[in-house]
């Protein structure tokens, strides 16, 4: 399956002392924090590529021959 670019939303929010805290508004779990507001950033991207990697293993363990697997978009 070819490699598809999606967008998500974050929120990011300062914490003091120069931290931050940030989750991805579609994927619950995905949280992470970071020292700066890049790291923050770095992380919460990191933390979403693993949620959607384990997200989509999971649900292919049930495929079997006779499943269709096709992309879905939407529009919100």
């Amino acid at each position: 399956m070819p490699t598809v670019r999606q967008r998500f939303h974050s929120i990011i929010r300062p914490r003091g002392n120069g931290h931050y805290v940030g989750w991805v508004e579609e994927i619950p779990g995905t949280l992470t924090a970071g020292h700066t507001l890049d790291e923050c950033r770095r992380n919460l991207r990191d933390a979403l590529v693993l949620m959607v990697q384990v997200h989509r293993d999971e649900a292919r363990i049930a495929m079997d021959s006779s499943c269709i697997e096709e992309p879905i978009e939407i529009e919100c």
